[in-house]
């Protein structure tokens, strides 16, 4: 046991090794070490008195030497994992030992079969002397060593280069390997990394990723990485997918992820939690178009909160996916959820599927329609910065027509259908032999476009997207009429019937199938 040492405490906790010694006023020998995702006590100061130094705050702490374990060699690992079941022993030094009356190298044979060597939470600390055990696993294309105790990159390199040839998929995640040694080789063969929280900035990877020359696969997230540097980006030319999620203290769209752009086989992105505010895309001609073969963007739970970030996606012509699940350009209730999901549909033409779910034919129409009667307003008042904030404003006036001008003198009295100023009661009626009947509050600014999705919605399982309706306003037992224009608002439907003698009670809405 030495300092640097990766270790396990209570057999589940990793750590490493930070200070052998004596503790003042706290007798016999104690181990100071520093949890890898654990909180401890202390950054190694105990008592006004430096000890040793952590990474992080609150990582550190004192321990006796009983509750330490070291984990297993690859071989143990490999024994465990794949060959225990034929024996309760565990194989130490002497691999020749009798199993059943077989020979441990007899079923050692039966591990040239396996293409998968997966070693995750066996805790490996070393790759041991075993040529018989490695020489089984030559054709193996996946090594998934996830939660190892190795202490250094130069002890995996060594097995690469001598045992590993045909490797494809490596998996190092939840360690702390130290970058000591380059490589004397490039492994041309591994097309997919994964070294999710290992606890690294920028700067590791780059020095990593250039003995890989030819992945398409990167996972990065859980990490600690504040920056993305071009020569990070050069080395990774042929990817595909990339995802850096969970690292909050990337933050800045621009430059970092930006620099992503030029990679021109990249499918897939995933930038989830890592505290970005605002997308902001460089103004470049179409022939330097960012992004030119990005289809999948997942960034749920950051702090977008304005269409312009959405307006800036626009830009990307190849995006059919987004997910952006709890960021603040979402409402604190439905209708405001709903409202957004809308805007980001209208603003983004070539979207099929938002946050994971498709975008049917009838709903996107009934958001593009929405979002131009939203801002109909600022587009016949001609304001100077309408096209920059719009993009797609024009492109959609040629698709579904211009929108209703607003009537600004236009009032009404609204007296008992209000909830809110903004909120009416409504019953929905669905004219089948049910007659089934659903009491919502809406906002009375809501398009029948937009009300014609909320109903197919309200009533799934009777409304499929191969089933076209008409909505009416009934008007008394023999009168109603149809909401004909997609461009109108509700309350230019029911404003007519506010006066009624029955204003207190709710409007009706009849649905019918054509």
């Amino acid at each position: 046991m030495k300092i640097g040492d990766h270790i396990l405490v209570d057999g589940k906790f990793p750590a490493t090794i930070l200070y052998i010694g004596l503790v003042d006023d706290h007798p016999g020998q104690w181990i100071g070490i520093e949890y890898w995702n654990q909180q401890g006590k202390h950054n190694g100061t105990f008592n006004e008195k430096f000890y040793f130094q952590t990474k992080h705050q609150l990582t550190g702490s004192f321990i006796r030497q009983q509750r330490i374990q070291f984990g297993n060699s690859f071989t143990q690992a490999i024994y465990k994992q794949y060959i225990k079941a034929f024996s309760n022993d565990y194989i130490m030094t002497d691999i020749n030992y009798s199993l059943f009356g077989k020979q441990y190298s007899d079923y050692a044979v039966d591990l040239s079969s396996i293409i998968r060597i997966d070693l995750s939470s066996q805790w490996v600390n070393e790759f041991d002397d075993n040529d018989y055990i490695y020489n089984n696993l030559r054709q193996i294309k996946e090594l998934n060593i996830r939660q190892n105790l190795i202490k250094n990159w130069s002890q995996l390199w060594i097995v690469l280069d001598k045992y590993f040839p045909e490797l494809e998929i490596l998996n190092v995640s939840n360690s702390r390997m130290n970058f000591d040694l380059n490589p004397s080789n490039e492994y041309k063969y591994v097309k997919q990394i994964v070294l999710i929280d290992t606890d690294n900035d920028c700067y590791l990877f780059e020095h990593i990723f250039k003995y890989f020359p030819n992945l398409n696969h990167i996972h990065l997230d859980l990490n600690y990485l504040t920056f993305i540097s071009e020569l990070f980006v050069d080395q990774i030319k042929y990817l595909t997918y990339l995802s850096l999620s969970d690292n909050p203290t990337l933050i800045h769209w621009d430059p970092f992820i930006n620099r992503l752009g030029i990679l021109k086989y990249l499918q897939e992105l995933f930038i989830n939690n890592c505290g970005i505010e605002q997308i902001k895309l460089p103004n470049q001609d179409e022939s330097n178009e960012l992004f030119p073969s990005l289809k999948y963007l997942y960034m749920s739970d950051n702090k977008i909160s304005t269409y312009s970030s959405i307006n800036e996606l626009s830009r990307i012509s190849s995006l059919i996916s987004l997910s952006i699940l709890r960021n603040p350009i979402y409402g604190l209730n439905q209708f405001e959820n709903e409202t957004a999901k809308q805007m980001i549909i209208a603003r983004l033409p070539n979207l099929t599927h938002l946050n994971r779910v498709l975008i049917n034919r009838n709903e996107r129409r009934g958001a593009e329609i929405d979002y131009l009667q939203r801002y109909a307003q600022d587009y016949f008042d001609q304001n100077l910065d309408f096209i920059n904030e719009h993009r797609q404003y024009q492109t959609l006036i040629n698709k579904h027509g211009e929108p209703i001008r607003p009537n600004t003198n236009q009032t009404f009295k609204k007296k008992g259908l209000c909830i809110r100023p903004d909120l009416l009661k409504v019953i929905f009626e669905l004219g089948d032999e049910n007659e089934r009947k659903i009491e919502k509050k809406i906002p009375s600014s809501m398009t029948i476009a937009k009300l014609k999705t909320f109903v197919r919605r309200l009533f799934s399982s009777q409304l499929t997207n191969n089933i076209q309706f008409n909505l009416f306003v009934v008007i008394d037992q023999k009168h109603k009429e149809l909401m004909s224009n997609d461009y109108q608002d509700i309350q230019f439907y029911l404003g007519n019937y506010f006066l009624n003698d029955n204003n207190d009670q709710p409007s009706i809405i009849r649905i019918e199938t054509i």
